[in-house]
């Protein structure tokens, strides 16, 4: 007698795991662009670039999840292409290649569209089958400068709005009367040839293996993030400063992952497995990984330059990435009724980055200790939390 066959759960692919490796490059340029300007407008142009990467590579995921094993090579081969073409553009974004990077975006949004049928309805990222926020875009090719970045600020601004406000029945509704109004216009007329469907078709992540894809794309931040870190010692001094500095860094990238991946879904720290819906998970995780990759960034600043009071500035970047990730996954912790992780998540961070902003004249050792003890206290209350008895 056989026994019955239990369907295993899927896991990334090879192909999916060979299209994350142009994230990691991308991951890993986009830490340079922030590194090499500080300044307001360029971080603006590094949050830009950072969700525009993040958005090609979000709709390429959700289309391999749903496709599965049905998903076209060619298709997330020419995907990894424009993902190539848009992070080898960003170290001359802010000149001569910006224009290059804005061609390939649309190019992938374009080629991101193009496997779904118009009576598909994806709910759970319905931006793949928008078209609003690409205009600015295309608008952009003849502009240059501030203008160019604000199109593309606005275009970005324009999905992600839709994203987190369209309803699912509206964006059924509509699109069924999109296809009644396409089946009247035939019917009157008279034109035969590709048949009308009579009903819209829900299409909807598989949420078991979207959350794996999501929590590997965590994984190359805080990974590329500890390249950085190895990569300013190599050059670095070897003396005591660079080993406490080097130390501490390492403690709070090994911190965050534990918190956003070992125990943290979507990138939110301490988020029970699938605590959200696919369509909230989207921008939860673009606004908490671009928070970990700007951390990851400075890390590697203050490596290169143990010895040295913190500059202003990238200690304001620092912190401003550090308590803002920790009040991200807070918001969303008690959003969905877990409020005792979301103090344990809020109050050390604050407290830590507290101490660092009042310590003005703190180096960078004593910098990246005060902000990991922030994390390690969290991890703690966390273990004390989950083996507290029921009730306690």
């Amino acid at each position: 007698m056989s026994e019955p066959v239990v369907d295993a759960e899927r896991h990334a692919s090879w192909l999916e795991l060979f299209f994350d490796l142009v994230a990691v490059a991308g991951i890993g340029m986009l830490a340079r662009l922030l590194v090499d300007d500080t300044s307001g407008g360029g971080i603006a142009v590094y949050i830009i670039a950072y969700t525009a990467i993040w958005m090609i590579w979000a709709c390429f995921t959700l289309y391999s999840n749903v496709a599965g094993q049905g998903a076209h090579v060619v298709l997330i081969l020419a995907a990894m292409f424009v993902l190539g073409v848009m992070t080898a553009a960003v170290p001359e974004i802010h000149g001569e290649h910006a224009t290059a990077f804005a061609v390939a975006y649309v190019v992938g949004r374009f080629l991101a569209a193009r496997p779904w049928q118009r009576a598909v309805v994806l709910t759970d990222l319905p931006i793949v089958q928008t078209g609003g926020g690409i205009v600015p875009w295309i608008v952009s090719f003849w502009c240059e400068g501030t203008t160019q970045y604000a199109l593309w600020a606005l275009g970005l601004a324009i999905d992600l709005w839709f994203l987190v406000s369209a309803s699912t029945e509206r964006l059924l509704a509509s699109t069924q009367e999109r296809l009644d109004r396409v089946r009247r216009s035939r019917r009157g007329a008279g034109r035969r040839g590709e048949q009308v469907p009579d009903t819209v078709e829900v299409v909807g992540a598989d949420v078991p293996h979207l959350g794996e894809r999501l929590g590997l794309f965590v994984l190359i931040v805080l990974g590329e993030g500890l390249v950085q870190i190895v990569d300013a010692a190599s050059e670095a001094e070897w003396d005591r400063p660079l080993a406490v500095t080097g130390a501490g860094a390492f403690v709070l990238m090994f911190g965050l992952w534990a918190a956003a991946v070992r125990f943290g879904y979507a990138g939110v720290a301490l988020l029970p497995d699938r605590a959200l819906l696919p369509r909230l998970a989207w921008p939860a995780h673009l606004a908490a990984t671009l928070a970990l990759a700007t951390v990851a960034a400075v890390l590697g600043l203050l490596v290169a330059d143990p010895r040295a009071a913190v500059d202003d500035r990238v200690r304001s970047i620092l912190l401003a990435s550090y308590a803002g990730y920790a009040l991200l996954c807070a918001g969303v912790l008690a959003a969905t009724g877990h409020r005792r992780p979301a103090a344990w998540v809020a109050g050390p961070a604050v407290v830590a980055a507290g101490v660092v902003a009042l310590g003005t004249g703190l180096a960078a050792e004593g910098t990246v200790w005060v902000l990991a003890a922030g994390v390690l206290v969290t991890l703690s209350a966390r273990a004390r939390g989950a083996t507290a008895p029921a009730g306690a």
